[in-house]
């Protein structure tokens, strides 16, 4: 008798899935007031958060009844500094798990970008070996460009000096002399590049590792706890924006992006910011993350026993059940 209970329950709960998926869908939403959510981001980063800002210009939070309360930092690094302000916070997996090694806790629960590490400098250098010697700006130490930076400089046996700065000051500073090339993200990195033409431009587009992870989706422990379902309607209306991106190219999404910075002329910019980044992947490109946490590790940024189980390590902090059900739900 106990087991036939046992086997009613788990049919009764596989009868349920199809209930879950569709009040995972905008019709139950909009009964409810919306809910907001506290995200942060970086300054000049829409092209790499492209995701998101598609997925709330086409109503999708909306329809899961989520309002974002967007707050700009200048790094990620930063941004984590500020985090018991936030509910949730875009950044790049380096500044997650350095914060994570400090005794800091977070739920990643997407990627949202891979690439993201152009290198941009005068139109002498050809190359990033050229660069050896030379300084090289970055959006500051902690942050993913910087590492990467740092692994250029290991694996090719160059050495760059190291300059932290504020991205929004890139084209001024190789202006005068002060760096001659800078690491930075998108769109920052084209608008530089379109502010001085005659002078600037990519000296290399990507990383030197295919499908370089670089910006994930976290949400503070504590509010997962208390808010399981917002942060999977959360998840679910990013993932149908990396759809719609997938599905619509890089001039619509150009388009958008220039639309959600209230900058129409900011398109040709947008349009070629998206040549630096992939914005299809929701999930970590594990080959790549040991890579630059490794990396971190030998720049004395973080404990090495951190690094001898990378996957290990991350596993504590990565949640994809939300990804899951959000991919399930999507497809039904």
């Amino acid at each position: 008798m106990q087991t036939k209970r046992k086997a009613m329950k788990t049919i009764g709960a596989a009868a349920l899935l199809p209930v879950i998926a569709a009040g995972l869908g905008s019709g139950s939403a909009a009964a409810r007031a919306l809910k907001t959510v506290r995200l942060g981001d970086q300054t000049g980063s829409e092209i790499d958060y492209a995701a998101v800002w598609v997925a709330e210009l086409n109503g999708y939070y909306q329809e899961e009844g989520i309002k974002i309360e967007r707050k700009t930092y200048a790094n990620g690094p930063s941004a984590l500094l500020d985090i018991n302000s936030l509910d949730a916070v875009m950044a790049a997996i380096v500044p997650f798990m350095q914060y994570v090694a400090r005794g800091g806790d977070v739920r990643i629960v997407m990627s949202v970008t891979k690439g993201n590490a152009p290198i941009i400098g005068k139109k002498q250098y050809k190359s990033v070996k050229e660069l050896d010697g030379k300084k090289v700006g970055t959006p500051g130490i902690g942050t993913i460009h910087d590492a990467i930076l740092g692994y250029i400089q290991q694996s090719m046996g160059i050495k760059f000096q190291h300059v932290p700065a504020k991205i929004s000051d890139v084209a001024i500073m190789i202006q005068k002399g002060e760096v001659e090339a800078f690491i930075g993200w998108e769109p920052a990195s084209a608008a530089a590049v379109a502010q001085a033409p005659d002078l600037l431009h990519y000296i290399q587009r990507m990383p030197p590792i295919p499908s370089s992870e670089s910006l994930q989706l976290a949400f503070t422990p504590t509010y997962v706890k208390e808010n399981p379902e917002t942060v999977q309607r959360f998840v679910r209306a990013t993932l149908r924006g990396i759809n719609w991106i997938k599905a619509n190219g890089k001039q619509k999404t150009a388009e958008m992006v220039s639309k959600k910075m209230n900058d129409p002329k900011s398109l040709p910019v947008n349009l070629d910011a998206l040549e630096s980044v992939d914005l299809t992947q929701p999930r970590l490109d594990m080959p790549s993350t040991r890579l630059w946490l490794t990396t971190i590790a030998k720049q004395g940024r973080i404990p090495e026993d951190l690094v001898k189980d990378v996957d290990g390590w991350i596993g504590k902090y990565l949640d994809y059940s939300f990804l899951d059900t959000a991919e399930a739900s999507l497809k039904t």
